[in-house]
């Protein structure tokens, strides 16, 4: 995977949290989705390959999350746009919404709502990770986190870092997401639904 691409109305395909890139790789995504428009990375730990495709695609339109530009790791990496709060002009705002989850000190992370397949694309504050790969301690503190299965959800770690004052602002933010009624979900981490997702979504984000 891209890890996820959606083929706009123009033609053009939107890259959501890309994996290292091939020859093989950018000759299936432009046959597929047509030319790279757009490169998003959703949050300030989901970068590794921006680079790659920044340099394969320098007319494409690299979106920074909030707090990536400021990072170390993030030097040499062409950035055209940051996402802000409350924006609704992105160029793509037409096919895909966005909302920023807020109140966090540890990370903000940009959530979106591709509107046609009614799909919510989230990244790390909701992980689903297979059961039967999560064995052993790891798979025990997986589980422990709930980060596993069905019902997972958020790490403990990130819930806790919402205290005691940015419970307000993720709210705000999750009852966004829950107003797009999602039939589908795509996550970084695990599986994804394929229908009846909001109820999915509601659930794993009920500790907000």
């Amino acid at each position: 995977p891209v890890k996820y691409i959606i083929r706009l109305n123009t033609g053009c395909s939107w890259i959501w949290s890309p994996v290292q890139i091939s020859d093989a790789l950018a000759d299936e995504v432009e046959s597929k989705a047509g030319p790279v428009k757009y490169i998003i990375s959703p949050n300030k730990i989901h970068h590794l390959f921006l680079m790659q495709w920044s340099e394969k695609y320098p007319d494409a339109k690299v979106y920074a999350p909030p707090g990536l530009e400021e990072r170390k790791v993030a030097d040499g990496i062409r950035f055209d746009a940051t996402f802000g709060p409350d924006e609704t002009d992105l160029p793509f705002h037409d096919e895909i919404d966005s909302v920023i989850v807020q109140g966090s000190y540890f990370m903000e992370e940009v959530e979106f709502f591709h509107k046609a397949s009614k799909t919510a694309i989230i990244c790390d504050i909701i992980q689903r990770h297979d059961e039967e790969g999560m064995s052993g301690f790891k798979g025990m503190l997986m589980r422990l986190d709930g980060l596993v299965g069905d019902n997972g959800s958020c790490p403990r770690e990130w819930r806790f870092s919402f205290w005691p004052f940015g419970k307000a602002k993720a709210r705000r933010a999750r009852d966004t997401i829950l107003s797009w009624r999602a039939d589908k979900l795509i996550v970084a981490h695990g599986t994804c639904v394929e229908e009846g997702a909001a109820a999915v979504i509601e659930r794993a984000l009920s500790w907000i």
